[in-house]
C-alpha cells in the first residue's frame, strides 16, 4: 500500500466517514495525488452560497487542497477545487469550540470559498486547527495523534443525569465490535487499492 492509501485510510477512519461515501469520491480526490503525498486531513464540510447543498469532502495534503460534491439531484461526483496548496490565498479558519466546528475561508482561482467543517467534540475541532496550522501558517507544527483513551465516547458528553448504569461488555458484543471494524477498515482499503483476488 503506498503512502497516500495508508494516509488516506487513517485520515478518514479519523473522520468517521464510511467507505462507501469514500468510494464515490476517491477518484476525483486522487486524480492530481501522488502516490507519494501524505494525506494530513480528510473530513466533511458544508457549504455556502452556491455550494450549500451537496455532500462536500475536503483534503488536504503537503501539496494540494481538494474540494469534491456530489450533488443531492442526481448524485453526481464533481471536483469543486483541486489545486495546489501555493496558489491558495487569504486562508483564514476559526475553530468554534461551543458549536463545535472550524469555519474556514480563502481565495483559489480569483473565487472566494467560505466553508464550515463540523467535528463531533472539541478535540477532533483542535486536530483539524493543528492540521491546518501545519501546512498554511506554521510549518514548525507538529500534529500527534490521539490516544484513544483521551478522545471522549458518546457516554462521557452526556449530562449526568441523562447517563444509565454502564453494564459489562459480554464476550460476544466485543467479538461483534471488532468484527465490525475489521469490516469497515477492509472495506477502506478495497476502496483504495481495489478489491483483493486471492
Amino acid at each position: 500500500m503506498d503512502i497516500f492509501s495508508r494516509t488516506m485510510l487513517a485520515a478518514s477512519a479519523e473522520a468517521g466517514i464510511v467507505s462507501s461515501q469514500l468510494t464515490r469520491h476517491l477518484p476525483y480526490l486522487r486524480l492530481n495525488v501522488s502516490p507519494q503525498d501524505r494525506v494530513i486531513l480528510v473530513t466533511q464540510l458544508i457549504g455556502s452560497g452556491g455550494y450549500a447543498s451537496g455532500e462536500h469532502i475536503l483534503m488536504l495534503t503537503g501539496r494540494r487542497l481538494v474540494i469534491t460534491r456530489q450533488s443531492r439531484l442526481l448524485n453526481r461526483v464533481r471536483a469543486v477545487l483541486d489545486a495546489p496548496v501555493n496558489e491558495i490565498e487569504s486562508m483564514r479558519w476559526s475553530a468554534i469550540p461551543n458549536r463545535p466546528g472550524v469555519e474556514l475561508s480563502f481565495v483559489a482561482g480569483g473565487e472566494h470559498f467560505h466553508f464550515w467543517l463540523p467535528t463531533s467534540h472539541p478535540k477532533r475541532m483542535w486536530r483539524i486547527d493543528a492540521h491546518l496550522a501545519l501546512v498554511f501558517r506554521r510549518p514548525g507544527v507538529e500534529c500527534i495523534p490521539l490516544p484513544k483513551s483521551v478522545i471522549p465516547t458518546q457516554r462521557e458528553t452526556m449530562p449526568l443525569s441523562a447517563r444509565r448504569p454502564e453494564r459489562a461488555p459480554s464476550r460476544r458484543s466485543h467479538s461483534s465490535a471488532t468484527l465490525r471494524r475489521t469490516k469497515t477498515v477492509v472495506s477502506l482499503a478495497e476502496a483504495l487499492n481495489g478489491p483483493r483476488h486471492d
